[in-house]
């Protein structure tokens, strides 16, 4: 008797149709009108101000999601390499859907033709890196095949057009204030659209805390265990290439212009005159959090990623004891 429906090829399309559509509609349309469906945004996250909304349309508009994704997985390969694991919750070591609550629309992407993005703000914080590695991506990348967004630098922002779009995002859900949109034209004003697209990048992830673990206290009286070791000062390098510090500083640490300084010459975070070697193992460890405790400034746009949560204190003087060795070298060049 069941055998009859397929005699009939009609009927068996329209029915099984129809058995597709009523699936769908429970399995995914119902869910979406459904109160308690959707997971709440994290507790402190707040939405794009004005310049990172615009950065986003810009990252829409030029197709980057065709090569990048935003959605880092659940898999040990995945949290490890885009150092998830310096989350200080197990659950926030990947991306997690609360984060995206206010997308409209999302970005997670499919291909990975160049990495994901989803922690970005944590991975490379930099805004002087990001804009030059946007501007000419090979000068700090050598193997990339992105293009170069120069020509973003001097596209304009229409703070009115920006304003617009909040007003629509909030009637959607996204919490957008009176005052976040009339602050538009103070964020915006002298901003490029290199500017926005560079504030949306460095906000990706920012939702929870993946910065990793600080350095604490700094004790510039502590001596490096490791100072004068060649075993360690080989290590040291290997170290220093194998977690791409060479990226921003350069293969010898020489630093990059405009994007990150040089850690071998006789100036420190942005002050002449250098400091001990536990100055340079707390700003491995902590990141730009260490600045305030030693007391100077950096790159104002500077983004020193910690590595505490990555790296032994052993490894980390190892690096610093490269970095010395460097800098007795190139002094002996002749170079300083």
């Amino acid at each position: 008797m069941s055998g009859n429906i397929y005699r009939k090829p009609v009927a068996f399309a329209v029915l099984a149709t129809v058995v597709v559509l009523v699936g769908t509609i429970v399995m995914m349309v119902v869910p979406i009108f459904t109160p308690g469906t959707h997971p709440p945004p994290p507790a402190g996250m707040k939405p794009l101000d004005g310049l990172a909304l615009a950065g986003r349309d810009v990252y829409q508009r030029e197709g980057c999601v065709n090569c990048h994704t935003q959605t880092v997985r659940p898999l040990k390969s995945e949290v490890v390499r885009y150092k998830g694991n310096r989350a200080k919750v197990p659950s926030e070591q990947y991306s997690l859907a609360g984060e995206f609550v206010w997308d409209h629309p999302f970005l997670w992407g499919s291909k990975r033709t160049g990495p994901d993005l989803a922690f970005e703000g944590w991975v490379k914080p930099s805004k002087d890196w990001q804009a030059a590695h946007l501007e000419n991506p090979r000068a700090l990348v050598p193997r990339s095949n992105m293009p170069a967004y120069r020509f973003l630098k001097d596209g304009k922002l229409d703070a009115a057009d920006i304003q617009g779009h909040m007003r629509a995002l909030r009637t959607l859900g996204v919490p957008y204030t009176d005052a976040d949109i009339e602050a538009v034209p103070a964020v915006v004003g002298g901003k490029s659209e290199l500017d926005a697209l560079v504030a949306y990048v460095v906000s990706l992830g920012r939702g929870v805390d993946r910065g990793g673990a600080a350095g604490g206290e700094v004790d510039l009286a502590v001596a490096n265990p490791h100072a004068n070791d060649v075993a360690a000062v080989v290590k040291g390098k290997k170290l220093f290439e194998a977690n791409s510090c060479s990226a921003c500083h350069g293969d010898e640490a020489q630093g990059t212009e405009g994007v990150a300084p040089s850690l071998i010459d006789d100036t420190f975070l942005g002050v002449k005159g250098d400091l001990p070697d536990a100055a340079y193992f707390a700003v491995i460890k902590g990141g730009s959090d260490a600045k305030k405790a030693l007391g100077r400034p950096g790159q104002p746009d500077g983004g020193m990623q910690a590595y505490g949560s990555d790296l032994s204190d052993d490894d980390i003087w190892s690096i610093v004891a490269w970095l010395r060795n460097q800098k007795a070298h190139e002094a002996a060049e002749g170079h300083h």
